[in-house]
């Protein structure tokens, strides 16, 4: 599927593909299915300063949903290959030195630890940001019913 997605626009799904959710034919009332957007109705949308935050949107999500879980599970394979190196002794080999297998378990252990608090760090900033917004009532004053984190962006032909 790569870069793409859906927004609300007057309470109805619009289904774009590209990074890019505007300036071009779209679908609404679209949904995707096996990888296309299917269904709705083809129209053209015009760019809206709504649309640079769809797109912004669209690139947080991109990026922490799929990019860093992909970097995360690497990471830690790596990690996981260094301690295992560092501990039957293969390091040894690889280094060509006799006192690499406590180095490459500690450098293994701090790889891991960094991945899993940055993991932590990330995903709990969203939790906290979420909570403080409930907390002051955002939603109330500023018409966000459904969540600070939903984008309408109204449909102008």
């Amino acid at each position: 599927m790569g870069l793409a997605g859906t927004y609300k626009a007057d309470s109805t799904d619009v289904c774009y593909e590209g990074l890019v959710p505007c300036g071009k034919y779209v679908y609404v009332a679209g949904s995707w299915k096996n990888g296309k957007c299917v269904g709705g109705t083809p129209k053209f949308i015009r760019c809206q300063f709504c649309h640079f935050f769809v797109m912004l949107d669209e690139i947080i999500d991109f990026v922490l949903f799929k990019l860093v879980p992909s970097i995360a599970i690497l990471m830690l394979v790596i990690g996981g290959v260094m301690f295992i190196f560092g501990y039957f002794g293969g390091a040894e080999t690889l280094v060509g030195e006799g006192k690499g297998g406590p180095k490459w378990i500690s450098q293994a252990k701090r790889l891991i630890t960094s991945v899993f608090i940055g993991l932590i760090i990330m995903f709990a900033a969203w939790l906290i940001i979420n909570l403080f917004f409930q907390f002051i009532g955002v939603e109330k004053w500023t018409g966000l019913q459904k969540g600070w984190f939903q984008i309408n962006c109204p449909i102008q032909l």
